[in-house]
Parts: structure tokens; sequence; C-alpha cells
């Protein structure tokens, strides 16, 4: 959640949030996660690629192939 925090401070800082104020963003949580757990291997599968690839690796879940 820390790591959530501090993306949802940069998208924010930069003008680009992800999320109105008022709703929990789940993008960042979910980006923190990925982080945490996979560090810079951590690969999100999602139609929602632009917010995501913005903090960690981020894409199309059609794309991805599993090896």
């Amino acid at each position: 959640m820390r790591q959530a925090a501090q993306f949802w401070a940069q998208a924010r800082q930069a003008g680009q949030p992800t999320a109105s104020d008022k709703t929990i963003d789940s993008d960042m949580i979910l980006a923190g996660q990925a982080l945490a757990q996979g560090g810079a291997d951590a690969l999100i599968a999602t139609t929602n690629v632009g917010h995501l690839a913005r903090f960690v690796r981020a894409d199309l879940w059609r794309n991805i192939r599993v090896q």
C-alpha cells in the first residue's frame, strides 16, 4: 500500500491521475502489489495498459504468451 500511495502521488503531481479524488485508485494498488511481489519482472495482464504501464510492465492480456 505504501508503493501504491507513492504511485498515486506521482500521478497527481504529474497532473495525470488515474482515478478521481473520491475513488479508491485500484490501478495504483495493483501496480504497487505487482512491484512488491514480482519486482522489475512483474507483468500485469490488463486491458488498461495506459494507466498501469506508467509504473510497472503491463500489456494487453491477449499479447501475453505463457512459455
